[in-house]
């Protein structure tokens, strides 16, 4: 993961939304990109949060940033 991928959260209760799909909270749906990288963490700007830092392995990737 890198600055400018637009990512979104894993859903908190794990593989249970497939076969549950009304257990997915609103923040699971969110889409947010990254703006700051670190070692195992990152900091996202999230469209209803604002900027928060998360692990990565909490992180799902949509979609990289061209560069």
């Amino acid at each position: 993961m890198k600055v400018g991928d637009l990512v979104k959260r894993k859903p908190e209760w794990g593989d249970w939304v497939k076969y549950n799909p009304w257990m997915l909270s609103e923040k699971d749906l969110e889409i947010g990109m990254i703006i700051l990288c670190d070692t195992d963490l990152v900091e996202v700007l999230w469209p209803s949060f604002g900027t928060g830092w998360i692990k990565k392995e909490d992180l799902e990737k949509i979609s990289e940033a061209n560069r």
